[in-house]
């Protein structure tokens, strides 16, 4: 493994993870380091043979501390990046990584060394805080807390959702039903009674613990998600917690106003860089990111580098089992950048895998729909007309 193999740092041991404590003051609105350094979560810790940096892993994501002038060791880090940590998480199943690192302009030359070839993408999160004060003191109608009763109804619509979410941060159920908690609310549907949406702890440390939310689709803008986060603030407060924590993507307005809704305020808004796990997912994930681009975290619009990352993963066949919109992207990128015969090429593609055009309905929204979609789509179309003539 090429962790065995460091010459500039090495990998910690449990007992040696307190070391690092300092290394991540930065960071310290992160409550999952210090999970990890106390032994209640998961992680691996890599350290600078000078003690210095740090690299962190947990599963809320990848840490970043210290001094960032350990350029040979974050060399390393580098390596040990595509060697083994992202393939080991897309081998157990996870789609993408996030890494975090202190908001401080010494770090950008680092980050550079870190992320060499690995193409990762820049967005921003922000966590909340919540310190349990003014909260309701009953649950709502048709809000439940979550346990082990909850687990034994078999006929709950969405129940499975709930045990992966759970599985996903938690070494068991047994291990959530003795630490954690979370509510969910249930109502009756036609096919039976259904979780429409759920609240629950990802992780608790000491008398602190962080929080996720997800709603149904359907049920979106009827309340659920602030009656579920309310419910699991009381929680929080009967299991005598001080302190919780609501982490999203900036561009996530939705969570944002869910968590301000029941009493969260903003602790921090900070940069990240991302990615997913294989390369030519990431490379997918690439073009749609550089497509829109986000320049609130100095991402602008850069439909060449687009093109090139939809072109790199569509001509070996990945195209995430005939997504249409992918071919009709990378059609349009070549297009802005006045390569015509490659977006013919992405187009034609497009048509003969069922591309119906920008207005028929599609299961995500990482479709180029710009003011000139129509003008594209019609000089395309003619122009494989005139190649079939």
């Amino acid at each position: 493994m090429y962790s065995e193999q460091m010459n500039h740092g090495k990998e910690c041991t449990r007992g040696e993870f307190t070391k690092a404590t300092a290394l991540f003051e930065n960071l310290r609105h992160h409550i999952s380091i210090y999970g990890v350094i106390q032994g209640t979560l998961s992680g691996r810790v890599f350290m600078s043979q000078d003690g210095a940096s740090a690299l962190l892993t947990s599963p809320q994501g990848m840490f970043l501390g210290g001094r960032p002038d350990n350029h040979l060791f974050f060399q390393e880090i580098n390596g040990l990046l595509r060697e083994e940590l992202l393939s080991n998480l897309a081998a157990t199943g996870k789609l993408d990584y996030v890494l975090f690192y202190p908001s401080d302009e010494l770090w950008a030359e680092t980050l550079l060394v870190v992320m060499k070839d690995l193409l990762p993408l820049r967005s921003g999160r922000m966590t909340f805080s919540h310190d349990l004060q003014g909260i309701e003191d009953t649950l709502a109608d048709q809000i439940y807390s979550v346990n082990r009763d909850i687990f034994e109804r078999q006929e709950l619509i969405g129940l499975d959702g709930v045990i992966d979410e759970i599985q996903g941060g938690w070494p068991s159920i047994e291990a959530f039903l003795e630490s954690g908690f979370g509510c969910v609310a249930i109502q009756h549907t036609e096919q039976g009674p259904a979780i429409i949406s759920w609240c629950l702890t990802d992780w608790v440390v000491g008398d602190v613990c962080e929080i996720g939310i997800e709603t149904h689709g359907d049920y979106r803008g009827q309340g659920w998600a602030h009656k579920t986060a309310a419910g699991a603030l009381l929680l929080a407060k009967q299991h005598g917690l001080t302190r919780v924590g609501w982490q999203c993507w900036s561009n996530n307005v939705g969570s944002q106003r869910t968590a301000q809704s029941v009493g969260f305020k903003l602790l921090a808004d900070f940069p990240v860089l991302f990615g997913w796990n294989k390369p030519l997912n990431n490379l997918l994930v690439n073009g749609n990111h550089y497509m829109r681009g986000d320049m609130e975290y100095g991402v602008a619009q850069d439909y060449a580098r687009a093109a090139w990352s939809y072109a790199e993963a569509l001509d070996q066949g990945w195209d995430w089992g005939g997504d249409t919109a992918l071919y009709w992207n990378a059609a349009c990128m070549f297009y802005r950048t006045g390569n015509q015969e490659r977006a013919k090429q992405y187009y034609k593609q497009a048509i003969d895998l069922g591309w119906q055009g920008i207005h028929h309905p599609h299961y995500h929204d990482h479709i180029y729909r710009e003011a000139d979609s129509e003008e594209i789509a019609q000089s395309l179309t003619e122009a494989c007309k005139m190649t079939t003539t």
